[in-house]
């Protein structure tokens, strides 16, 4: 795939699973689908955007995007750079969501 191809496959899959994963506990106990949705949107929304953009700006300037396969070693040093970065980025994020009551923990 191509750069933006890359970004827009890991940025949708990351709103997927994010949303996916914090909703499961909601409906579990019960709670209907649209009031979940209501419940967690703007946390994760505001979460997950920090995190995509660091990670994709970070893998994209390590060059891991451009790696030819697995086996470069550029893949895995975009890799880890973007784990990092996304990890960096999303804390101070969901911190002040916490705080601001606009994220909870489950």
């Amino acid at each position: 795939l191509g750069v933006w191809q890359t970004i827009i496959l890991a940025t949708t899959l990351a709103f997927i699973s994010g949303y996916a994963l914090t909703l499961i506990p909601f409906v579990r106990r019960g709670v209907p689908l649209k009031m979940a949705l209501k419940t967690v949107w703007l946390g994760e929304l505001v979460s997950i955007s920090a995190m995509e953009f660091a990670m994709n700006f970070t893998d994209y300037h390590l060059g891991g995007m451009t790696a030819s396969s697995l086996a470069n070693p550029l893949f895995w040093l975009g890799y880890l750079g973007a784990l990092g970065a996304g990890f960096l980025a999303g804390l101070p994020v969901n911190y002040w969501l916490l705080r601001r009551n606009l994220k909870n923990c489950h």
